[in-house]
């Protein structure tokens, strides 16, 4: 507090002229951060009409804080302020720099930068959308690292003191982050395999839904029933997956087990509607439509129906309601119910 209170006397005792000098420069700076930086980004041909998307970009940011150092080192120049002051003061600019440069980098090769969207219009990237996102996140991680070595530097700490120190440290870091790391080679895998993309309905082990969201630590599948399921990459990788989206055509089947007091006259009657009711389905594949009677059992006659259908697997379980339904209505027209499951009865003397 004591040295806090000296500065401030310090400052106190220069000529008000300098004093008033150093607040215009630092006001000039702040208007011009707010304007400059718009120039320089269209210079890059980088356009961005949403001031609030704006104020957000990353580039923007770095070059606002950049001119706002300059700002205060002039302004700390005209104060002439004390050796130490002006040591401290300066190596606050320059972290601040540094992470200003940084965060210009990042914003540089954003997906949303006129760079990356001219690498993403690449044929060769398009249908790797998802690895430039765990590149972006790789590197934006990179040049963090870099920024703070830099850092540490600067405030005169023996870089290959501390690269030692973390030789012993990084058995016990390495073993913290192996999942980490492990899981963001399996979402790497997965970017360059490309074994389901965002919208396909797939079947990871267990889990069965759509993949709604593809990071590079893991994969969101929303299932039937609205819940949605965070699966770890590498549990993707180790688990088989049953991507729907690839296959052409589906399976439809139903197998009835009709009374065996079910005329034979009935069956081939029912057997015919069932036939006309699937040709009737504009996404059947017609050549594939299948009704026979599969086996005579001691307590039903067995009618299997099978058809192959061209449908999304987002709406295949509605088409099923929809078709069962439906042979559910030609049962009742033909007035045949189903047979009941049979139970032995043991008599015990």
């Amino acid at each position: 507090m004591e040295k806090i209170n000296e500065i401030i006397k310090q400052i106190q005792a220069k000529d008000i002229t300098d004093v008033v000098i150093a607040i215009l420069i630092i006001l000039v700076f702040f208007i011009i951060s707010s304007w400059l930086p718009k120039i320089i980004m269209r210079m890059f041909k980088i356009k961005e009409k949403n001031k609030k998307k704006l104020k957000e970009n990353d580039m923007y940011k770095g070059l606002k804080w950049i001119f706002l150092c300059v700002g205060f080192y002039l302004a700390s120049l005209v104060l002439n302020l004390p050796e130490n002051v002006f040591s401290i003061c300066v190596k606050i600019i320059r972290v601040v720099v540094i992470l200003s440069i940084a965060k210009i980098l990042i914003g540089m090769i954003s997906p949303e930068s006129r760079l990356m969207k001219k690498v993403q219009e690449n044929d060769k990237f398009q249908e790797n959308k998802s690895a430039l996102k765990v590149g972006y996140k790789i590197l934006k991680v990179i040049i963090y690292v870099i920024a703070g070595f830099l850092i540490i530097a600067d405030f005169g700490y023996d870089l290959n003191g501390i690269i030692t120190g973390l030789g012993l440290g990084s058995v016990v870091i390495g073993l913290a982050a192996q999942e980490l790391v492990s899981n963001l080679l399996s979402g790497v895998a997965i970017s360059s395999e490309k074994p389901f993309k965002i919208g396909d309905w797939v079947t990871i082990g267990t889990v069965s839904g759509t993949v709604v969201d593809i990071k590079f630590r893991s994969i969101k599948v929303k299932t039937a029933d609205n819940t949605t399921v965070t699966i770890l990459n590498t549990k993707v990788l180790n688990e088989s997956i049953i991507n729907y989206a690839t296959i052409d055509s589906r399976r439809f089947e139903v197998i009835l087990r009709l009374p065996l007091n079910t005329s034979s006259y009935q069956i081939e009657d029912l057997m015919n509607s069932l036939k006309n009711f699937l040709h009737s389905i504009k996404e059947a594949d017609q050549d594939t439509i299948q009704v026979f009677i599969d086996g005579i059992q001691t307590d039903a006659i067995v009618v299997k129906t099978i058809v192959y259908v061209n449908i999304d697997a987002t709406y295949f379980l509605d088409f099923k309601t929809e078709t069962n339904l439906s042979i559910m209505k030609v049962l009742e027209s033909k007035g045949i119910k189903l047979a009941n499951p049979s139970t032995d009865v043991h008599l015990c003397q």
